[in-house]
């Protein structure tokens, strides 16, 4: 049936490319539309009720998305040099997404001169308006409750600006244009930091590398092919078709709105090297049925069996990432099986084809395959035939041990070279400037009537009573949670109305103020305009609910968010078992947390799944059960192995990782499925059976293999990180499964027949 349909398919070649040239002019319109996502949405889980509380948290108390500024100079109070302050913040403040700004040239100076708490109202005094000394108010913002670390260092070196954003899906065109400013100003060292620029930064990270690298890949791919086809016309066809594939892909992608996001900023590569790896297998089939006077057709219909199972298990083990509770990898799954269909189809379209237009044969072949017999097979063989079956089996329970050790963190820090501007930027206004990742903390008080005794003396129109949080006794539960909070390791800057009493125990000289105190700087201190802007943010409207907004330290070593979580929930329970209020936690972190925390048990569930789906089809094209399961080792062991290396080497599992196990399967599988299908059919009918193989398919493999190995090495020259990583443990990934593959696996299939 095959035969006949490859048949067709060669005899009107013409037809069949006309028809791809249309499918290319119509997939542009869709790759126009293609683009990636840098929303901070791509970072939650599916269905997450953390994130519809996060939501109501901004709602409630008005809050929004923000980046800070942070600018470094030695002299930074000098008339001089806050002026120039003031003309970047004017800058910034143009730009239309900026909701706000918020610096040290809006904070309130008390103390030049002194007076009492009660006077103090009138005494505010601001910077470049009023006449003060320029020292002594760098001394006090660096002391004081609520600026220190918020907008200007301890040691008074280094302001903040707060730049509030107007709600948006996407950020990127706004950090762009805050960044022009920044660097256009050579007045101050200006870092920028905070929740969206790290996503819009990774993002364009992503960009960069998948652009730089992933145009050189493609170079160093095409050289290693010709080295080992020995011929341009061959090489030219399955780059080109690995090209379309990834064109068709993205251009549907494009059409669907389905844009990539951090997680699946991997999919380009993976897509490109299974394109590569099924092409060679294909040629490679091709060139042993010509060299045999066997027709192109029959070569073509008798490869597409192992390859559709070896794209239909890959295309398994990615669709099962859906079983995963986040957004993004489920995203990235959904990708993956689209990707690896349209590359089944579009390979066995375009190098038949390529092929009736011009054969894909040379007379010279590589000797990889032979080198591989004389220099590793032949002299590790009676090795791999005592302790590959007992060493396999032997490694398992130590593996899942391994990986049941992984840690799962996702600093976003870490993911950036120490001497890149970005990492230097988070690292310093995570050590000077309070911290980066926001955690919000709501409390709330039961509704209360409120009684005012009129035959009171002091009563009179104008009296107000203190309520809810402004309450003396309120406000020192308040202020105990705020310094409980304070005191857990990995917790930056914590800011509450608290801090506000705490600046007015400071003006009334470190006595307590009163509740008439708390009553004077709701309604007078904090009366100005700047001042109610700020409160609202911390104060709901019925004054019931009150939030404490603190910042994790990311760059902080050893820091782990679920344990900063759980001790904040902790501190939160013990302080406040047996009172009458309410509280939880939100922000960014918890989202993050929670994203976390789902990506090891997603992961286990989905092996699960991805494996016994793979065995059900290898049952049904092998009729063996333990050909299934020899076959179903090898991704086993491979996944296993990088696992539990990330283990010992302290590599955690996080939003960029979690894909490296779904590489593992998808390339094993492939190898093992086409080594064999046919080694299997060769032990049936020749004697040297082994060598065979892997003079024809072993040698299909070692080809894909050693190019996508050498070709991925180039990654360990990124800036970023998990793109280094996603290099190296993929190389790793793809030369266990093809030694194991070739080494191993034939121990196992030779039991079958025992």
């Amino acid at each position: 049936m095959f035969n006949n349909i490859f048949e067709e398919l060669i005899n009107k070649k013409y037809s069949v490319l006309l028809g791809l040239i249309v499918f290319v002019i119509l997939a542009l319109q869709g790759i126009s539309n293609f683009r990636f996502d840098a929303s901070s949405e791509t970072l939650v889980l599916d269905n997450d009720e953390s994130f519809n509380v996060y939501e109501e948290v901004n709602e409630k108390f008005g809050t929004s998305d923000f980046v800070i500024v942070a600018a470094q100079s030695q002299d930074l109070f000098s008339e001089k040099k806050l002026s120039e302050l003031q003309v970047l913040k004017e800058k910034i403040e143009k730009i239309p997404e900026i909701e706000s700004v918020i610096s040290i040239l809006d904070a309130p100076i008390f103390m030049q001169p002194k007076v009492s708490l009660f006077k103090s109202a009138s005494n505010d005094k601001y910077l470049l308006q009023d006449e003060i000394d320029l020292k002594l108010a760098q001394e006090e913002f660096a002391s004081s409750p609520i600026f220190s670390e918020l907008v200007l260092s301890k040691n008074g070196s280094v302001t903040a600006f707060q730049i509030n954003l107007i709600a948006q899906d996407d950020y990127t065109d706004t950090i762009r244009e805050i960044r022009k400013i920044l660097d256009n100003n050579q007045d101050f060292n200006l870092y920028l930091a905070g929740p969206a620029m790290i996503v819009v930064d990774t993002i364009n990270y992503i960009k960069s590398d998948v652009f730089n690298f992933g145009f050189l890949t493609l170079i160093i791919f095409s050289l290693l092919l010709l080295l080992f086809l020995r011929s341009i016309w061959i090489t030219f066809v399955i780059m080109a078709n690995a090209s379309l594939v990834v064109f068709f892909t993205l251009s549907l992608l494009g059409i669907n709105d389905w844009p990539i996001s951090i997680v699946s900023s991997n999919f380009i590569a993976l897509l490109l090297i299974s394109s590569i790896a099924i092409s060679v297998h294909i040629v490679v089939k091709l060139q042993d049925d010509l060299a045999e006077n066997r027709s192109a057709a029959l070569a073509f219909s008798q490869i597409l069996v192992p390859c559709f199972y070896a794209a239909l298990t890959t295309m398994v083990g990615f669709a099962s990432l859906v079983l995963s509770d986040i957004k993004p990898v489920i995203d990235f799954g959904k990708m993956m099986a689209v990707g690896v269909s349209i590359n089944l189809l579009t390979s066995f379209i375009v190098i038949p084809i390529a092929n009736a237009f011009k054969p894909l044969i040379t007379n010279f072949k590589t000797n990889i395959s032979q080198y591989f017999i004389n220099n590793i097979s032949l002299p590790l063989k009676s090795f791999f035939e005592k302790y590959s079956i007992v060493g396999s089996l032997a490694l398992i329970p130590v593996f899942i041990y391994l990986s049941m050790q992984l840690k799962v963190e996702n600093k976003f820090i870490d993911y950036f070279n120490e001497n890149t501007e970005i990492y230097q930027g988070m690292s310093l206004i995570d050590r000077e400037l309070g911290g980066t990742t926001p955690i919000d903390i709501v409390l709330t008080l039961p509704e209360e009537e409120i009684i005012i005794d009129e035959d009171d003396f002091f009563f009179s129109e104008d009296s107000e009573v203190a309520t809810y949080w402004w309450r003396e006794k309120n406000m020192e539960l308040l202020k105990s949670l705020k310094n409980s909070i304070d005191d857990v390791s990995g917790v930056g800057k914590v800011l509450s109305i608290a801090n506000g009493a705490e600046f007015a125990e400071n003006l009334n000289n470190g006595f307590p103020i009163g509740e008439a105190g708390l009553v004077f700087l709701k309604n007078s201190l904090l009366e100005n305009d700047q001042a109610k802007q700020i409160v609202d943010e911390y104060l709901s409207e019925d004054e019931r609910s009150t939030r404490i907004s603190l910042r994790t330290v990311d760059s902080m070593d050893g820091l782990s968010r679920n344990e900063l979580l759980n001790e904040i929930n902790a501190v939160l329970s013990a302080q406040l078992e047996g009172s009458d209020v309410s509280f939880y936690v939100s922000g960014l972190g918890v989202l993050y947390n929670n994203l976390l925390q789902s990506l090891f048990s997603s992961q286990i569930k989905t092996f699960g799944v991805v494996f016994g789906a793979i065995f059900f089809m290898l049952l049904l094209l092998f009729r063996s059960a333990w050909v299934a399961f020899s076959i179903i080792l090898v991704p086993s062991i491979a996944v296993g192995l990088v696992l539990s290396m990330m283990s010992v080497f302290s590599i955690p599992l996080d939003i960029m990782t979690i894909t490296i196990a779904s590489i593992c399967i998808g390339m094993s599988v492939d190898y093992s499925i086409h080594f064999s299908w046919k080694y299997l059919r060769n032990k049936e009918r020749i004697a040297d059976y082994y060598d065979q193989t892997i003079l024809s398919t072993g040698r299909a493999i070692l080809i894909t293999g050693t190019t996508i190995i050498l070709g991925f090495a180039v990654f360990i020259f990124s800036n970023f990180n998990p793109t280094v990583l996603f290099g190296i443990l993929s190389a790793i990934a793809i030369c266990v499964s093809m030694l194991l593959s070739m080494l191993t696996l034939p121990r196992f299939l030779n039991l079958n027949a025992k």
